[in-house]
Parts: C-alpha cells; sequence; structure tokens
C-alpha cells in the first residue's frame, strides 16, 4: 500500500476514533495510538518529499548536441560525448535564433560580440568560410578559460557568445557563467546558417 493511502486510511480511521471516543468516552488509548501512527506518517511523507526536493539533477556540459537534454542523478561523464556531467541548476544562460541574430544585435548595440573560433575561422581564411559579425571579440575556445581576465571589464554587460555550428559556444557561454559573467547569451546553430548579411563583417 502506499504512502499516501496509508496516510489516508489512518486518517479516516482518526477521525472515526475520535467519534467513538466522543460518544463512548472510551478507547483514549486507541485513539493516542491512532494518532501517533499518524505523526509518524506525517513525518515519513515530510521527509520523503525534502529528499526529492534535494535530490540533484545533472546535465551534460553543454555542447551543442541533442544529449545537452538528457538528465542524470549522479555526477559522471555523458555516455553521448564524454563531456563532464554538471549540475543542471548551474546552465543558465540564453539562447538566440541564428535568424534573429542581426536585429538582436541592433537592438542590443551594448552587447559583447565573442567568437570562440580559431583565429583562421575568424578571420575568414579557413575553409569553409562562414563570414563573422561585425566588432566581435576572438578568443578561441581551446584559450579562453586562460583568457577570461581579458574580459573581466565586461562582467557587468551582455556577452553574446557564438561559433560556427553552436558546439563551442555553448561550453564557452557555460564557462563564462561559472567565472561570474552575469548576462550571456550563445547563439544557436552558429555562423554556418546565419542567412542575414547586414551584421557580417
Amino acid at each position: 500500500m502506499s504512502l499516501s493511502k496509508t496516510l489516508e486510511k489512518n486518517i479516516a480511521c482518526f477521525v472515526m476514533s475520535g467519534r467513538v471516543v466522543l460518544q463512548n468516552r472510551c478507547n483514549l488509548v486507541v485513539l493516542m495510538q491512532h494518532i501517533a501512527l499518524l505523526l509518524i506518517l506525517l513525518i515519513s511523507v515530510v521527509n520523503t518529499n525534502a529528499q526529492q526536493a534535494n535530490k540533484e539533477v545533472y546535465k551534460c556540459t553543454p555542447c551543442g548536441s541533442d544529449c545537452d537534454k538528457a538528465e542524470y542523478s549522479a555526477e559522471g561523464k555523458c555516455k553521448h560525448c564524454n563531456m563532464k556531467l554538471v549540475p543542471a541548476s548551474t546552465i543558465h544562460f540564453e539562447e538566440i535564433a541564428p535568424s534573429t541574430i542581426c536585429s538582436y544585435i541592433a537592438s542590443h548595440p551594448d552587447a559583447i560580440l565573442l567568437d570562440v573560433r580559431t583565429n583562421g575561422e575568424y578571420e575568414g581564411t579557413a575553409n569553409p568560410n562562414y563570414g563573422t559579425l561585425k566588432g566581435a571579440i576572438n578568443i578561441p575556445i581551446q584559450e579562453l578559460s586562460q583568457r577570461l581576465s581579458e574580459l573581466d571589464k565586461y562582467k557587468d554587460k551582455e556577452i553574446l557568445v557564438y561559433c560556427s555550428h553552436s558546439h563551442r559556444s555553448p561550453q564557452a557561454a557555460y564557462l563564462l557563467t561559472q567565472n561570474g559573467f552575469i548576462k550571456v547569451v550563445n547563439m544557436a546553430g552558429g555562423m554556418s546558417v546565419v542567412q542575414d548579411t547586414t551584421c557580417k563583417k
């Protein structure tokens, strides 16, 4: 029998016993036993709910793949991409669609644009060449953790992160949020799917 059904049964029994006691002025011991059992069950329900509420959910370190949506009950590594599993509560950057990137930039002129691709991709010498966004800063994802101090002056500003296919940029966005950057936005899809050229260099 489930805990809730047991609880309902004992509440009903408690009420019935109470009526008997009031009517017959007897069986006080039985009533007290029901009260004690009811209290034990209530404490058990509260403890169970508290344990469920405190149970941490883990997710793959954001990598832009479908495995980002999978949830795990313990630390470890993602079985799909081998990235470290992190508490889901620590993943809190936003995402923007590539189809709206140019209009978004126009309406957020103070946003810092961070290109985390290689220097060759940023400069347009790599093949394929997807272009880059006007005014962007280039710090490759492989160097970002060592070069975070270069971005310290932007901690209170919005930072829009992007790469070619939105596999590297989610990792960068997560890294930034874990290091005190309060407003981080990742461009989903990456430069490979940006059709609007008005904000491209």
